[in-house]
């Protein structure tokens, strides 16, 4: 135990003999006043053991605002404006005095001329509530991104207490400064399930809606890990200035490996899109599976488009790419049938992968009867099942036009049906399923009446 440890341990212990002795005294003797005599409320924050802020200040933890959070969207040259109600629980009147205080760890600190509270000092009795009114004002120039503030009405705030939304008596304010971007990306993920050995085109499709030149300088990320040494950097206003060449190929865990290299997959695009072109800007992307590829390939294209409205990861469009499995053998289903009868047989495939380029989901079916004979069976239906959902664009852009770029499929479902008459024994059904991974099978048994 080191010299300062003693000592405060020393005065614990004196105060608490102190209080006991008291106590003692007291006996079994009414006592109308304590032992010791608290004269004013006071509040204190503990920061790694060391008692800070233990001024004679009136306990936060009853002065409320509301809304204790408060989020804005707004573009440089705006001004976001909202208001805030202060109610006092205290049983005595507090002065307020609301002001503007730089939140530790926040991606960006706001600057202070861009915040106005009115009033700016009112006293507030006790059970009284107040509304205070809060401007933000964005320059003209401030730089896209995110930033953090928190709005304190009261004078004395503990360091620790501004980290937590909804306490003491502040208002944690986040604004989002952005501009519209000028280049809209219509490809925002290429899903597809591929097979070893074939070359498959694909499109990235964009268009320059603004009245300047975009450059662009598309390139492949094969996943998005970063190194470690990366985590404990400075934190940045805006993730968009976190370099993309930072990426490195990393397993997504032990053991994972990907189906193909970077090598296999080629990326054509011009090197920037004029104001003038009206017409759709295609960034061609080259897949040339090789013939031993297993598994899956999980990456971006992150198009670099020199568009300030466009920030963050949002020109990043996801790859991933699946190798189909080809099975050497068909699936069998043995049976039994009771009487003679009707038998009618389901199989549907569900994929995780929608396939955009290869054929569609099939089946090669063979019924065995009880003598070890294959029968023919009779396709009845074909049936197509699907989940689409519209689109969804991060910032407000103009709608676009055509199904094909305000639609998402996310779920397609493909079925086959078959009906044969059966006689009493053992069957066996055989399926060889073509274009699909995932199947599942029914087997409805209708004796004759």
């Amino acid at each position: 135990m080191n010299r300062s440890q003693f000592i405060m341990y020393g005065s614990i212990a004196m105060l608490l003999v102190h209080m006991a002795g008291a106590t003692a005294f007291a006996g079994n003797v009414a006592v109308s006043e304590p032992a010791i005599a608290i004269t004013e409320k006071v509040i204190s924050s503990t920061v790694g053991g060391v008692i800070s802020n233990a001024g004679e200040i009136i306990e936060m933890g009853k002065i409320i605002a509301d809304p204790s959070y408060h989020h804005l969207m707004l573009q440089p040259g705006t001004i976001g404006n909202f208001s805030v109600t202060v109610t006092n629980k205290e049983d005595v009147a507090v002065t307020l005095h609301p002001r503007l205080v730089i939140t530790p760890y926040a991606f960006g600190h706001m600057d202070e001329s861009w915040v106005t509270i009115a009033p700016s000092e009112k006293v507030l009795e006790a059970g009284e509530k107040s509304q205070f009114d809060v401007k933000v004002s964005i320059p003209e120039d401030a730089e896209t991104g995110n930033y953090a503030a928190t709005l304190s009405f009261m004078e004395n705030v503990p360091e620790g207490d501004i980290l937590y939304q909804g306490s003491r008596g502040i208002v944690q304010l986040y604004v989002d400064v952005w501009i519209p971007p000028q280049v809209q990306i219509f490809t925002t993920n290429i899903y597809d399930r591929v097979e070893a050995g074939k070359i498959y085109d694909y499109e990235i499709m964009l268009k320059n809606t603004g009245d300047s030149e975009i450059a662009i300088a598309p390139k492949l990320v094969e996943n998005m890990y970063y190194p470690m040494e990366d985590i404990y950097r400075p934190i940045v206003a805006d993730v968009s200035s976190v370099s993309m060449d930072s990426a490195v190929s990393m397993p997504y865990y032990r053991g994972y490996q990907q189906a193909f290299g970077t090598d296999a997959i080629t990326i054509t695009a011009p090197l920037s899109i004029k104001p003038e072109e009206n017409a759709i800007v295609k960034v061609k992307v080259q897949v040339n599976v090789p013939a031993d590829a297993k598994g899956d390939f999980s990456g971006s294209i992150d198009l670099d488009i020199d568009d300030p409205g466009v920030r963050g990861y949002a020109d990043l469009v996801p790859l991933n790419f699946h190798v189909a499995v080809k099975p050497e053998k068909p699936y069998e289903i043995p049976f039994r049938v009771n009487d003679n009868g009707t038998v009618i047989i389901e199989l549907k495939s569900y994929d995780m992968y929608l396939s955009s380029s290869s054929t569609n989901p099939s089946f090669e079916v063979r019924l065995i009867d009880p003598q070890g004979k294959e029968v023919e069976v009779v396709q009845k239906t074909i049936q197509y099942d699907g989940m689409v959902t519209v689109r969804s664009i991060p910032y407000p852009v103009s709608k676009t036009s055509g199904n094909d770029t305000e639609y998402q499929s996310y779920s397609q479902a493909y079925a086959e049906t078959y009906m044969v008459q059966t006689s009493a024994g053992q069957w066996t059904l055989s399926v060889m399923p073509h274009s699909t991974e995932t199947f599942e099978y029914s087997i409805n048994i209708e004796p004759s009446q």
